[in-house]
């Protein structure tokens, strides 16, 4: 919910790095090491969120005397991101890529995406099994009977990484979400290999490379080139979607 006269503080550079500021703010309002950088990662690139005016302004003066470069803006300016639209099939063309998403296939010049930006987070997982299935049919069969069902089984501690990359095209008009788990990656011939995420690396190489004119993030380059990954990593799916939305605000501000 956004409170009207909050403001947050990001950080301006679209190519720093969303989770840098964990050390400057370990010293700040009764951080530690750990606890910021789980704030950092809920929040990416932002300093802080829904404050009041002269705290923001606190905060912007000190993470410029730490050699931060910011923006403070209204939460208002923070807009959200346009709908996604799931792609399930992506093909490298000449000058540009198909995406085949909502059961219609467009065409992508490559100088029409304005940004291109990767992701991973971590997320539990419920092992699949058959208590599992029967406890998720009653309680569907319950909430169409108005009667309360069965209360779910807490999930394992078992955790998993999903990947995934946002593609905003045409002045922020359309956006498609990519993600290997719901690709048909057959579009790469013979360099297609039975690693998913092999093959994610491979498709975003060859169609994110040519696309110039767009605002790449820092976790782009290091998923392509293979960099190890476990200190980029976000709290989940919402924090993807504010790190491309700091994107969105910064790049475009005058100045």
């Amino acid at each position: 919910m956004i409170i009207p006269g909050s403001f947050a503080v990001a950080l301006k550079d679209p190519a720093a790095s969303p989770l840098g500021p964990a050390a400057f703010l370990s010293g700040l309002g009764g951080h530690d090491q750990d606890s910021a950088l789980r704030l950092l990662r809920a929040q990416p690139g932002f300093f802080g969120r829904r404050l009041p005016l002269e705290a923001a302004r606190k905060l912007a003066a000190a993470a410029a005397a730490a050699g931060f470069e910011t923006v403070l803006v209204s939460e208002l300016d923070v807009k959200p991101l346009p709908a996604a639209l799931s792609a399930v099939k992506v093909e490298p063309k000449a000058g540009g890529f198909a995406v085949q998403a909502s059961g219609a296939v467009k065409f992508m010049p490559f100088e029409a995406v304005s940004f291109f930006t990767a992701a991973a987070y971590e997320a539990p997982v419920q092992p699949p099994s058959l208590a599992a299935l029967k406890t998720g049919l009653f309680q569907k069969l319950s909430r169409l009977a108005g009667v309360p069902g069965p209360v779910p089984a807490a999930a394992s501690g078992y955790r998993e990484t999903f990947f995934r990359a946002d593609i905003i095209a045409e002045d922020g008009a359309l956006r498609f979400l990519l993600e290997p788990e719901n690709l048909d990656f057959s579009p790469l011939g013979a360099a297609r290999s039975h690693s998913s995420l092999a093959n994610f690396r491979a498709l975003l190489g060859r169609i994110s490379g040519p696309c110039f004119n767009a605002v790449k993030n820092p976790f782009l380059a290091a998923f392509l080139e293979s960099r190890p990954l476990a200190a980029l990593k976000f709290a989940g799916p919402d924090a993807c979607d504010t790190d491309l939305s700091r994107l969105l605000l910064v790049a475009r501000r005058p100045g």
